[in-house]
């Protein structure tokens, strides 16, 4: 049996809370059953109102770089323009999906450990007013910054383009205004603030994403990848294209039922008071956080620059081995240099936050780092 760390503050996959667990568990029933269709309209009518949306939303069987890759390759013909204005990894990654699918990137240059400047943005979009498409991330969970995505969003209107947005990291555990900010394409997943585990993604989609997809000179269909496959079989016909993940759908709709009890505005206030005890301890041990300003530090995950001479290998190991904590290291250009702290969905509490800073300020110490014994904790609960 596998047992995992008793506290696992990774940033995706999160951990999920016993009342998921028993959903997971529930029967398996066939999926064109009315009872289990019942199940389904449910969580998506809950979807809506987490992601504050009343635009369709859909559901795809995949985990969240499926929604990533489905709007791109949904919305845009070969040798069109997307401006990217994330330049953090994820932004990265919508590159290459770009790429993939024949598009032609546009990227508004950053400073990772900041968020993009909106006259970069403006100016970009001037000067492309052929793009098809503006991709953003709202959180970034590797530099650990929140962007503007409701300014973005604004001025992409402004010039009559449409925007996918990704927010895997924060739906369900940051304020996302789908309808407020104008998102066309808001993409979700799982495993981060929703609780549940890998494997469904989640897109709502706006009108005049629906009519581009159609539009499109070769509309996808008949394609895992096909957002409209999904209107056509669910949302006009009440069926699904391919067999669903029954006992994930089971997990979501809890999760997100879950999330709906408590309410939205404690979630996200449960979820900015653990960021900020986080952000109050990991200075009081005398650490800097990756992002240059706390004002877009992100609420979800919290990102660290290790100090020199400390090994993120041997320091994530320690924790595991030591203590029972998982944290997360970095990605691709920031790998050996920072650690991320996650408090997402049913890990994020105050308790958490001061079990991993305490554990984090034991081996930072073993490891050579100089810092009061406590000074984690006593910073963290000031």
């Amino acid at each position: 049996m596998i047992e995992p760390p008793r506290t696992m503050m990774s940033t995706g996959p999160v951990e999920v809370s016993p009342r998921v667990l028993r959903a997971l568990g529930t029967r398996v029933i066939h999926h064109s059953r009315p009872e289990f269709g019942k199940i389904y309209e449910k969580m998506l009518s809950d979807l809506q109102e987490i992601w504050k949306t009343k635009n369709d939303m859909v559901v795809l069987h995949g985990e969240g770089i499926i929604g990533l890759e489905s709007s791109i390759a949904c919305m845009i013909n070969p040798g069109q323009k997307i401006i990217v204005t994330s330049a953090g990894v994820f932004g990265s990654w919508f590159k290459q999906l770009i790429e993939s699918h024949e598009g032609v990137p546009i990227v508004v240059e950053s400073d990772p450990s900041m968020e993009p400047d909106l006259e970069s943005v403006k100016t970009v979009l001037d000067e492309n007013p052929d793009a098809a498409l503006v991709v953003g991330v709202h959180g970034e969970t590797v530099a650990g910054i929140v962007n503007p995505v409701n300014e973005i969003c604004r001025l992409a209107r402004k010039n009559g383009i449409l925007t996918a947005i990704d927010a895997i990291a924060t739906t369900g555990g940051q304020e996302v205004q789908t309808d407020g900010w104008k998102i066309d394409l808001c993409i979700g997943a799982s495993q981060h603030c929703l609780s549940a585990p890998p494997g469904l993604t989640q897109i709502s989609v706006s009108a005049e994403a629906w009519e581009q997809m159609e539009k499109k000179k070769k509309p996808i269909r008949n394609s895992y990848l096909s957002i409209l496959d999904m209107r056509e079989a669910w949302i006009k016909g009440h069926y699904f294209p391919y067999t669903p993940s029954v006992s994930g759908v089971y997990a979501l709709a809890e999760s997100c039922a879950e999330i709906l009890d408590e309410g939205l505005e404690n979630v996200f206030h449960r979820h900015h008071d653990t960021a900020e005890t986080v952000r109050r301890g990991v200075e009081g041990m005398g650490l800097r956080l990756f992002a240059a300003d706390k004002r877009y530090a992100l609420d979800v995950s919290t990102t660290v620059r290790l100090p020199d001479g400390i090994n993120d290998t041997e320091l994530l190991d320690a924790l595991v081995a030591r203590h029972s904590v998982l944290l997360a290291g970095g990605f691709r250009e920031l790998k050996g240099k920072i650690i991320r702290i996650g408090h997402s969905g049913y890990a994020a509490t105050i308790s958490n936050a001061i079990a991993s800073l305490a554990a984090l300020e034991t081996e930072f110490r073993r490891l050579g780092h100089k810092c009061a014994p406590g000074s984690a904790v006593t910073a963290a609960l000031s």
